[in-house]
Parts: C-alpha cells; sequence; structure tokens
C-alpha cells in the first residue's frame, strides 16, 4: 500500500506537478470538445451518442444536492485535506470557512491557499486560521510546522482511497468542527449512493497514471482510488483483475494482456503526453480494442480522485460513457 500511496499521493499532487503553477486546462481539439459537449447531455446510456475521446470538465459535474442548517461556531476554518472544504460547507460551517485547497468546490468565496497540496505559507498565516484540516498529501512539513507554531490546532483527517473511506472522513471532520451527527450521517450517504445499473456487459477500463516529463507511463490496479470508481460505475479495473496492487509500469505486454474497453486518465495527464496521439504512441496502447477505437476518458485531475460532493455526478456520468465502450 506504501507504493499505492506514494503515487497517488504524486497523481493526487499532480494537482502539482501539472496543476502547481495554477490550473491549467487542457487545450482541446474540435473533436475533444464536442466530446466534452455530448458528454454533457442529460440523456440515458441508450440514446446518448458518444464521441471518442470524452472530455469530462468539472464543470460539468453538479455537487449533489444536500442541505443541512448552517450552525455558527467560532473557528476560523482552513480546509487543506482533499475535498475537506467543501465537506465543512455542506455540513452547514461554510461560513466558518477562511481558505480551502484546489479540490474543493465551496459555496462561499473563500482563498485558495494551495498549489498541488503544497502550501503557500505567507497566505495561509495571513488569514489567521484557528483550525487547519489537513492529510497526508498536504505539505510541506515546514508549511504545517508553522501553522500550529501560528496558535492554530492542526487535524489530520483520514486519508479516502475508495467510496468505503467516505463516512470515516466525513464523521472526523464533522466532529472536529462541531457539526451534528445526523448531518455527517446524511452527507455520507448522498456521497457514496450507488448509480443506476445497466444491462449492458460489464466495461473493461485501465486506468493510466501519466507524467510525460519525468517518463512515468502507469497501470492502476487495486487500491488505486480510481479502482473504486470503476466499481461503483459496474465497470471492471482491468489492473486489479490481472491482481496488479496499486501501480505498475505501462507496458506493452501489459497493457495488451489486460485488453481495455476504454482508457481512463486525468486531464493533466493527457496533455503532458502530447494529447490522444501522444497516448496512442505508448507502448502497446494503439494494439488494445480502447486504442484502436480511440475510446478515452478525460477527467480532470481536482475532481477524478477527489471522492468529494461531485463524486457522484462522476460516477453516473462515468457509467453512462463507460456501457457505450462495452458495445
Amino acid at each position: 500500500m506504501y507504493f499505492v500511496v506514494a503515487v497517488v499521493a504524486v497523481s493526487v499532487i499532480s494537482f502539482t506537478a501539472c496543476t502547481s503553477s495554477t490550473t491549467q486546462p487542457v487545450t482541446k481539439t474540435p473533436q475533444e470538445i464536442t466530446s466534452a459537449q455530448t458528454a454533457g447531455a442529460d440523456e440515458t446510456p441508450d440514446t446518448q451518442v458518444i464521441t471518442w475521446p470524452v472530455v469530462i470538465d468539472t464543470e460539468q459535474l453538479p455537487i449533489i444536492n444536500f442541505t443541512t442548517p448552517s450552525f455558527e461556531g467560532g473557528e476560523r476554518i482552513l480546509a487543506l485535506a482533499v475535498g475537506s472544504g467543501e465537506i465543512v460547507d455542506l455540513l452547514g460551517a461554510g461560513t466558518q470557512l477562511v481558505g480551502k485547497d484546489e479540490t474543493s468546490s465551496t459555496s462561499q468565496e473563500v482563498p485558495v491557499v494551495t498549489q498541488g497540496h503544497q502550501i503557500d505559507i505567507e497566505q495561509a498565516l495571513s488569514i489567521k486560521p484557528t483550525l487547519v484540516l489537513v492529510d497526508d498529501l498536504t505539505g510541506p512539513p515546514e508549511a504545517i510546522d508553522a501553522l500550529a507554531g501560528s496558535g492554530a490546532r492542526i487535524v489530520n483527517v483520514p486519508p479516502v482511497w475508495s467510496l468505503n473511506d467516505v463516512e470515516a472522513r466525513v464523521s472526523a471532520i464533522a466532529k472536529v468542527i462541531g457539526a451534528p451527527a445526523e448531518s455527517a450521517q446524511g452527507l455520507s450517504a448522498a456521497l457514496t449512493g450507488a448509480t443506476d445499473a445497466t444491462d449492458a456487459q460489464p466495461p473493461r477500463v485501465a486506468f493510466l497514471y501519466l507524467r510525460g516529463p519525468s517518463a512515468i507511463y502507469l497501470l492502476g490496479g487495486a487500491n488505486t482510488g480510481a479502482d473504486a470508481l470503476i466499481e461503483a460505475t459496474g465497470g471492471v479495473d482491468v489492473g486489479a483483475e490481472l491482481g496488479y496492487d496499486g501501480f505498475v509500469p505501462l507496458t506493452a505486454e501489459a497493457i495488451v494482456e489486460a485488453a481495455p474497453d476504454v482508457l481512463l486518465v486525468m486531464s493533466d495527464g493527457l496533455e503532458s503526453v502530447g494529447g490522444i496521439d501522444g497516448l496512442l504512441d505508448l507502448p502497446g496502447v494503439a494494439q488494445t480494442r480502447a486504442g484502436d477505437k480511440r475510446r478515452v476518458v478525460v477527467v480532470d485531475d481536482q475532481v477524478l480522485l477527489s471522492f468529494g460532493a461531485r463524486t457522484p455526478a462522476l460516477i453516473d456520468r462515468l457509467a453512462k460513457v463507460f456501457a457505450k465502450a462495452s458495445e
């Protein structure tokens, strides 16, 4: 699991490698733009027309419809753990938020004080937080120490690597901010609600972690976070099926043996290898059914593994798109 955490930390921190200098949108080809627009259409899996590749942007995914009474408190909350800002907001403590990381969408306009989970310490200290929520991806350690030294209470909240982990994180955040337990239970249920099942053959999905400048090309297996999303859509994570735990090098032999119907990648990763054509140039990718048909689903880095307020919409969207890939 340590390798998984290390690599997925890079993966979600690729919110640094590729978003560390502010988030840059992927430059889309006309075909990709058409795909994104088609992907956003509110249609059933049976009638939806898919043009590959499909791009799923954060803005296409609505936040869950969940409301709870707001409550006042004496904290100034700096939410730096992945997706914690939106959890604080949805639990009714949005007015106590004074800052957040880049993965949270909140109803309150508050400063983003991280770049790829790395804290801008001067900005963070300037907003004078009294409570700071962090997780294993938040850094650097010196910045956390500086916040603690300023008198802020630092709380490390549980990580989320699957939908099964969501309840523990929501409960932990609710407890530390003083939100009612029933609100935490309701929010956890809303975040982990199942998507509608289809009668289609389960799509075979390969999650690829790509960082072109570093020549890092990996095939995901179990315990990457993406496997949980794929399973929730009714799909088969081909890397997990082959027994891979975490990530393995993307070789021609591995991807051909995996035989995916569709490839799942993050937007910054795809951009880093030169787009769809660059992806198809990687060993073995063009020889798969997914590569031959250009069946690629591209999801914003900041939402794919956040397991936050847009995850239910993401699962529903992926389920519809993946179902088309198995036809």
